[in-house]
């Protein structure tokens, strides 16, 4: 499934690393920034992928064949229609941009991609590849769902630049230290630790449990499970 993360992290990148607050309000806006958007994603697949365009990754019945460059084109248009029914559901109904919107969104997106990568090959990433979904996970993916999830249940509607970076460096401390060889990888807990003695006392970013507890969840789930495949 080499190829199928390699597409992970492209979509990862696409909507989190590279999707910034000009483009996702361009997205709402008109076709062209959806376009823009999904352009993103192809550039991004086609780079990860270059070595693999070629091949052939899907064979559907006993003649269709769909080679890389294909089906990265094909999940370029499913990539570009999703997000663009998800803006026009939202319009058309007077919807609120909610958690269940952006869940949905992302299943289907992850989906598409299973569907037209190869499975082939082991089951883990390869280990820069795991890195760069490590760093994307504990950051930026982090930062927009826990937004999502107070948003839904607590009405937060914005999230302060200091707070989120802020944030972002401390869940990526927490997952790296969890890589550290042997008994330093236990250097997690200081982080943890620390991070809050700084909240404390920088009263003025006004933390909410919501997003330390599911931030630190979350960067220490990837920590283990990045460990474990990284070792």
């Amino acid at each position: 499934m080499r190829i199928f993360w390699r597409l992970v992290l492209a979509h990862l990148l696409t909507d989190f690393t590279l999707q910034t607050n000009y483009i996702a309000r361009w997205k709402r806006q008109n076709v062209w920034g959806g376009m823009a958007h999904a352009l993103i994603f192809l550039f991004s697949a086609g780079a990860l992928c270059y070595n693999y365009l070629t091949d052939i990754w899907v064979i559907l019945g006993n003649n269709i064949i769909i080679y890389g460059w294909m089906a990265i084109l094909i999940l370029t248009i499913f990539h570009f229609l999703e997000d663009e029914w998800r803006v026009w559901t939202i319009q058309k109904w007077n919807s609120p941009d909610s958690f269940i919107f952006f869940a949905w969104d992302q299943v289907i997106h992850f989906v598409l991609i299973f569907i037209f990568a190869p499975q082939t090959e082991g089951l883990f990433p390869e280990k820069w590849v795991l890195l760069g979904t490590l760093f994307i996970l504990t950051t930026h993916f982090s930062t927009i769902l826990i937004y999502y999830i107070e948003k839904q249940f607590f009405g937060q509607a914005e999230m302060p630049v200091d707070k989120k970076y802020i944030s972002m460096i401390e869940r990526l401390a927490i997952s790296f230290s969890l890589l550290l060889p042997g008994k330093w990888a236990l250097s997690f807990i200081f982080v943890f630790v620390f991070s809050e003695v700084v909240h404390r006392q920088w009263k003025k970013n006004n933390f909410s449990w919501v997003n330390t507890v599911i931030g630190s969840v979350l960067a220490i789930i990837a920590g283990i499970l990045a460990r474990i495949i990284y070792y």
